[in-house]
């Protein structure tokens, strides 16, 4: 009895996971010469998410150019008086999305066929018995190629200018604004749809009397499983504003001149940029490989036998994998400058007033390359394998019931850069000019709030779920020849 021929490995355990991407594997052939020369029952799919795919780039660059002018001016005795008021809003907001995988459905099955088979006669030898390669409820995988661009720029320089020439003259400038600039963005691609909850993904059983088969599986299910991300290019935002009202009362001799200048602005640069996010695993899954029973009751003139016998390889509730390659870059630039003159000639009387109100928001959150976290309460099962050999020389080359994950967290992978530069240049000019005999009075109030925090995050793995079960499925051997112990 040579018993290295019966099989070269019985696998129960968990051998090396190259990924869970939520879909099944193609189903091999079925190479029988006497029949037919497949048997597929597999490749069944429900409510799975849809595959987003993106190659090229988004570009939303919008360009805003305000600058009123506003002046006055008067001769000798004379007055002058120019004010301007203004209020814009300006809204360059943006929200771009590519390559988003749907989301999986949830309460589906998809189920593979049982086969039943009996073949008796000699040395015929069956390519594949597939029902496996069943998925339900999976989350689609996102893919990006390309760039992402928001690129918006706002000029707004409004110009209030009084000048009140000679004796005894009179120059009032007013100059009230109050902006509201948006330039937030909202960035998304490559990102796996979640998986849904409450799948069944299940291998429909075999039963075969046979002399053997090149390969028998009902594994390769998948229910519920997080779909991946995939980004390669760049997500770039950098909007620009330049803001800087200028304010001038002149006046001559004897004269009074008068600057009032307030301004509230509020202006939000702030970015969320997301690429290459893994999809969450949905709760609530089953994937489980059909059940095998075989006979074979060959003598040796076909050498009966199985070259892989496979009931696992199941998936449910993984998160997908998150993968991103390039660069995140969020570059913001804010100029703002009021400036506020008064001047006054002999004997006279100047006020400069500036009041200003300012909120800069160049906030950014960067998230790059995260996998998604696993489910809750999900099964991965293999199937059971019973097998009854009564031929000489009969045997597997592998029996494998294991390879089942379930609530995995996905992987993180980040290959580039996160880049935020930010800048605020705020610097407002008050100045009061009088005379001799005369007086200058001159107040600036400033209230200021500037935010350029920043929140980078990438390469992180999903955390794994709770309460969930990866079995290796039961093989029971009956061997009717002599047979030895191997050590």
């Amino acid at each position: 009895m040579n018993f290295w021929q019966l099989s070269d490995g019985i696998r129960l355990h968990h051998p090396p996971h190259h990924g869970h991407d939520g879909h099944g594997t193609p189903a091999p052939g079925w190479l029988d010469p006497s029949s037919s020369s497949a048997i597929d029952t597999g490749d069944n799919s429900a409510g799975d998410g849809g595959d987003g795919f993106f190659s090229g780039s988004a570009v939303n660059a919008p360009v805003v150019n305000f600058s009123p002018h506003d002046i006055a001016q008067a001769g000798i005795g004379g007055n002058a008086d120019s004010h301007q008021s203004n209020l814009v809003q300006i809204d360059q907001h943006a929200a771009q999305m590519a390559g988003i995988g749907g989301n999986g459905g949830s309460d589906n099955i998809a189920a593979g066929g049982h086969i039943s088979a009996l073949d008796s006669g000699f040395g015929s030898v069956s390519g594949g018995v597939q029902s496996g390669a069943d998925t339900a409820g999976n989350g689609g995988d996102g893919y990006f190629y390309g760039s992402m661009i928001h690129a918006s720029m706002v000029v707004y320089e409004p110009i209030n200018i009084t000048v009140a020439m000679g004796y005894d003259s009179t120059a009032l400038a007013d100059q009230t604004n109050n902006v509201s600039i948006d330039q937030s963005a909202v960035q998304m691609a490559g990102i796996g749809g979640n998986g849904g909850d409450g799948n069944i993904a299940s291998g429909g059983n075999v039963g075969i009397s046979s002399f053997g088969s090149g390969m028998i599986t009902t594994g390769g299910n998948s229910a519920g499983n997080g779909g991946e991300g995939y980004f390669s290019g760049s997500l770039v935002n950098a909007p620009v504003v330049i803001y800087d009202p200028i304010n001038i009362a002149v006046a001559g001799a004897g004269g009074t001149a008068d600057a009032n200048q307030s301004n509230t602005v509020d202006i939000n640069q702030s970015v969320i940029q997301m690429a290459g996010i893994g999809g969450n695993g949905g709760s609530g899954n089953f994937a489980i490989g059909g059940s095998i029973s075989m006979l074979g009751f060959g003598s040796g003139a076909g050498g009966s036998g199985w070259d892989l016998i496979q009931t696992g390889g199941s998936h449910a509730g993984n998160g997908g994998d998150g993968s991103f390659s390039g660069s995140l870059v969020h570059t913001s630039v804010a100029v703002y400058d009021p400036v506020n003159i008064s001047v006054a000639g002999y004997n006279s009387n100047t006020s400069s007033d500036q009041i200003n109100n300012v909120n800069l928001d160049q906030s950014s959150s960067q998230t790059a390359g995260i996998g998604g976290n696993g489910g809750n309460a999900n099964v991965a099962a293999g199937g059971n394998a019973s097998l009854v050999s009564s031929g000489l020389a009969s045997g597997s080359d592998a029996i494998s019931s294991g390879g089942n994950s379930a609530g995995d967290g996905g992987s993180g992978h980040v290959s580039g850069s996160l880049i935020d530069v930010s800048v605020a240049i705020y610097a407002p000019i008050n100045i009061a000019v009088a005379g001799p005999h005369s007086t200058a009075e001159a107040d600036q109030i400033n209230t200021v709030h500037i935010d350029q925090s920043m929140i980078q995050i990438a390469g992180i793995g999903g955390d794994g779920g709770n309460g969930n079960v990866a079995l290796g499925g039961d093989v029971a051997m009956h061997l009717l020849s002599d047979l030895h112990l191997l050590a």
